[in-house]
């Protein structure tokens, strides 16, 4: 098979694609709802006490099985109510619950199972994941509603190897009853050849002779089932397994059962489901979601959806939470949380199994807040290759994708994470850890093998250190700006709030990460930056109109962003604010902007950043008509107009601005222009040809002449990038000149430039060979890995302009190279985020 990442439609269940929000969406928002669609059982309110329907019997071995489903039938048959067992130990056989019955044990009542096997006759269930008739479970409900099992009492499964443990031919298991034992390597291999070969279930009996053992606790087909606060102890084979079920919650319950294949509670191709403040120490896994296998359950097509763990204790077990392996009607929607783990024998805390005999899809897995002492192999497994050697047909190859972790902590392990893909399909994809700390890992990291697709580990601690593999660059950039400026004002080296462009320039970016890997608490910080700025009446702190700056314009485009996901009318006020700012703006007798009005005069390139990205969302979204088509003009001949005064024809390049006065002492006394071509200058107006060709209609009399103008861009910088480095000088009509240097801002912008040209289609991909040079050239040359897991962007230009009254900027050469340099300057930043998200989508 090719090496494909297969594009499977999503398996949209109750509420729908999940993963298409962030996490913390659907914590706020489908968490709720599953909890409000949990029904409860409801109950008459009437006890049948079971030795008012018959005596104690003083007869040793006396079996209680008639009596208790004797008035489990009175209780059904009236209306329902709870059938109470006393205190005291009550030897029984299998018990069958009935409509509106909840079985309710008093403390100190112990129901403790007979293990003689004639005692149980063969029902309807599954037995891992295949349909069958088998040993009735030793409570067991079929087609029933409103049904419950609860109470201080305790339910003896009373299994160990001298009966229902020693049919499992499991290691340390071995039978040790009186004569032999059939055991389940007669009945597992043929119902799993009868299940490959679709035997009618009617023909697939076991029973005796087939070494089958009962599940502990088997509703199948309910509705509105309640098991809380019980003991379960020894359990033949799982402990709980609801089959088929909707609305369930499993409550309180404490659950101790070392014996093999001794899961938990396995809810299978059930829907709504709740399990809280539960225990669990078992030979297996401690929760197992289920829903089917192989054939049986591909053909049901029943997935077991909408699934609640919380405040439970897992501690021994071979997996915490654990998704499979008999998973082929797939799975959605888990939310796990507020659990404590701590075992040795505990193998892993979240656990995702199957194989290629399976199928299904698994997906939309959130778990957050789980404290882990110590776990034996991981604190994520997911494996797409267990039991590998399985006699099925493989040609079904499961797909799991979006599962996120966060604030996952444990003290010991072997691994963090462990990922068993397939080397020819990428069929695991979307995988999210987040803050979460691990210590005591052995082999000091993660184990992924086989293909994967966007896994993501985020600001996340191995042995101290920060974890950075499979770490998206965006990602890594964005979380270690983060880091370096816990308050998202504090960009770009300010110390107190400032409405200025270098933060929304980088604060675009990050929120382009933020919506790329569905990061709340990245989206958050973002919007915290306006929030900061913005009064509540709409005004901007610091901002002056009458200035008419038009750097003050580029954080428009944060200010939309903020009033679309807040709905807030401060951040709408703010934006009309600006807007008008530009209606009244100076400008050249051509009607160019002028940068500032301390600026009079002057068109920079910088300029058309600063303002015709905001201008042509704003223009899209509220105008229309006559003013619409004018305003789109006004747009495409800033551009025209700058570079036709900007251009120079001997270079091919754009020199840093124009003074149509000629007055300014940069200015060339015949052209007006600057004296040279600055690479962050020509970036400025590289990018905003981009936001603005986005944003243009297709139609546009004027889109040719823009999109001409940014091949001339491109060119300039394929023209001026370095051989040997594959990235930019400072000054770009002066390369290898004594004191020029390699630029980190500017080549940031020619290499997110050029990848985003070429995606959009308004460049061919011929210039994809410069793009993924100059990529290589950042790497190489001005991005720097710290030891602590973050990076930087290095070589920046801190500031560079024209004019100006206390220190004259004369635009020569000297100049440009005589501004601080300095690592992560915003303008840089920004850029450099922006080009690995174009990278990350090649």
């Amino acid at each position: 098979m090719k090496k494909i990442c297969m594009m499977l439609a999503g398996l949209f269940l109750s509420w729908g694609s999940v993963a298409a929000i962030t996490p913390d969406e659907a914590w706020r928002d489908v968490y709720p709802q599953i909890e409000k669609s949990i029904s409860q059982p409801e109950f008459r309110a009437k006890d049948y006490k079971i030795f008012d329907y018959g005596k104690k019997s003083k007869t040793k071995g006396f079996l209680y099985t008639e009596l208790i489903n004797k008035v489990i039938d009175v209780c059904s048959r009236e209306g329902g109510g709870r059938v109470v067992v006393p205190k005291g130990t009550w030897l029984t056989g299998p018990i069958t619950i009935k409509d509106n019955v909840n079985l309710h044990l008093e403390e100190g009542a112990t129901l403790l199972f007979t293990t003689d096997t004639t005692q149980y006759p063969v029902v309807r269930t599954r037995w891992e994941g295949m349909d069958c008739y088998n040993y009735q479970p030793l409570i067991y409900a079929i087609g029933a509603k409103n049904i419950a099992l609860t109470g201080k009492g305790t339910v003896d499964g009373a299994a160990d190897n001298s009966n229902w443990w020693g049919m499992s031919s499991k290691r340390g298991h071995d039978y040790t009853g009186p004569g032999t034992v059939a055991t389940q390597k007669i009945g597992r291999p043929l119902l799993q050849e009868w299940n490959e070969n679709g035997v009618p279930v009617e023909k697939r009996q076991m029973g005796p002779g087939y070494g089958m053992r009962p599940q502990l606790v088997n509703f199948v087909e309910c509705k509105n089932v309640l098991i809380e606060d019980v003991t379960l102890l020894r359990s033949p084979f799982w402990v709980i397994h609801p089959l088929f079920c909707e609305n369930l919650t499993v409550r309180g319950v404490h659950i101790q059962n070392e014996g093999p294949n001794g899961d938990g509670c396995d809810p299978e191709s059930c829907k709504n489901v709740l399990i809280e403040d539960c225990f669990f120490d078992t030979g297996d896994d401690c929760i197992a979601i289920k829903s089917g296998r192989n054939r049986d359950g591909i053909e049901a097509a029943t997935p077991t959806e909408n699934v609640i763990v919380r405040n439970c204790r897992m501690k021994n077990g071979h997996g915490g939470i654990v998704v499979g392996s008999e998973i082929s009607g797939g799975f959605s929607n888990l939310f796990a949380e507020n659990c404590v783990m701590d075992s040795p024998d505990l193998d892993r805390v979240v656990r995702i199994k199957t194989n290629s005999c399976r199928g299904g899809v698994i997906e939309n897995i959130f778990c957050r807040n789980i404290e882990v002492g110590q776990c034996n192999e991981a604190v994520l497994k997911i494996n797409l290759i267990y039991e590998r050697k399985e006699a099925c047909d493989h040609s079904f190859p499961p797909v799991v994708q979006d599962v996120y972790l966060e604030n996952i902590s444990c003290k010991e392990s072997k691994y963090g994470i462990v990922i068993e893909g397939y080397e020819d399909l990428c069929n695991i994809r979307n995988i999210e850890v987040k803050n979460c700390k691990w210590d005591g890992v052995k082999n000091g990291g993660n184990s992924i093998n086989g293909l994967t697709k966007n896994v993501r580990i985020a600001n996340t601690y191995i042995n101290g250190k920060l974890v950075t593999e499979n770490e998206p660059l965006s990602q890594r950039m964005a979380l270690s700006e983060m880091k370096r400026c816990p308050e998202s004002w504090m960009l770009d080296y300010h110390r107190g709030p400032k409405w200025t462009y270098s933060i929304g320039t980088e604060l675009d970016a990050i929120l382009n990460v933020a919506d790329r890997y569905k990061d709340g608490d990245m989206a958050a910080y973002v919007l915290s930056y306006v929030d900061t700025l913005v009064n509540s009446d709409g005004s901007i702190k610091g901002y002056k109109m009458e200035s008419y700056n038009i750097d003050n314009i580029k954080d428009g485009t944060l200010l939309l962003q903020a009033y679309d996901r807040t709905g807030e009318e401060r951040y709408l006020t703010a934006a009309h604010t600006l807007w008008k700012q530009l209606a009244s703006h100076p400008r050249t007798s051509e009607g160019g902007y002028w940068h500032k009005k301390i600026y009079p005069h002057q068109m920079w390139l910088d300029g058309l950043f600063m303002a015709e990205p905001f201008s042509a969302k704003y223009v899209n979204r509220f105008l229309s008509g006559k003013d619409k088509d004018e305003a789109w003009d006004h747009i495409a001949d800033q551009f025209i107009l700058v570079a036709k005064r900007t251009y120079d024809p001997k270079t091919g390049l754009y020199r840093h601005a124009w003074d149509e006065s000629k007055e300014q002492r940069w200015a060339d006394k015949q052209t007006g222009q600057a004296p040279h071509a600055w690479g962050r200058a020509m970036g400025w107006t590289f990018m905003a040809l981009l936001d603005v060709l986005e944003e243009m209609p297709a139609d546009h009399p004027k889109r040719p002449e823009l999109v001409r103008i940014f091949k001339s861009f491109a060119d300039g910088a394929v023209k001026t990038q370095d051989t040997r480095s594959g990235v930019w000088y400072q000054v770009l009509d002066q390369p290898g000149r004594d004191g020029n240097y390699l630029e980190g801002t500017a080549s940031s912008m020619f290499v997110y430039g050029l990848l985003r040209g070429v995606r959009m289609g308004v460049l061919d991909k011929s210039y994809l060979n410069a793009a993924l040079t100059g990529w290589n050239g950042l790497l190489k040359n001005l991005v720097r890995f710290d030891k602590d897991g973050s990076m930087s962007l290095t070589n920046c230009c801190a500031v560079a302009g024209l004019g100006g009254d206390k220190k004259y900027r004369d635009g020569s050469f000297e100049y440009y190279i005589s501004e601080p340099i300095r690592d992560n300057d915003a303008k840089g930043v920004g850029p450099f985020i922006n080009a690995c998200l174009e990278m990350e989508r090649l």
